[in-house]
């Protein structure tokens, strides 16, 4: 990641085969939209200082024979609603330009008692 931070202006993540987010490398960084980057960045040795282990995303990639229905991510994601686990998200731009696949996207959706539970 600290090779993308240095050299890419624009970053496009991927979760199990699918394009989940992309905007600005110092915008992703920032304030990513998608919870499985922001997942990831949570998980950089950096972002850990004081913590005993390393965060990481609980559960596992789906293979192409056992995707989840709805949002490929719903099963591992801390802020799952309802319509995450029915309907799979589209890739959206926001009035910026930045992209994500999510229907809650980080930043603009309001706290539940599972994504606080988590």
């Amino acid at each position: 990641m600290g090779v993308v931070a240095e050299t890419a202006q624009r970053v496009s993540v991927m979760y199990a085969g699918q394009q989940v987010e992309e905007q600005s490398v110092d915008g992703l960084f920032a304030a990513p939209r998608h919870p499985y980057t922001a997942a990831l960045l949570e998980a950089l040795p950096e972002r850990s200082i004081g913590r005993r282990r390393l965060a990481t995303i609980p559960g596992v990639v789906p293979g192409i024979d056992d995707r989840p229905a709805g949002c490929l991510f719903n099963p591992r994601c801390g802020y799952v609603q309802e319509r995450c686990r029915r309907e799979q998200p589209l890739l959206v731009a926001d009035p910026t330009g930045r992209l994500a696949r999510c229907h809650f996207p980080l930043n603009e959706q309001p706290a539940t008692a599972e994504a606080v539970a988590s």
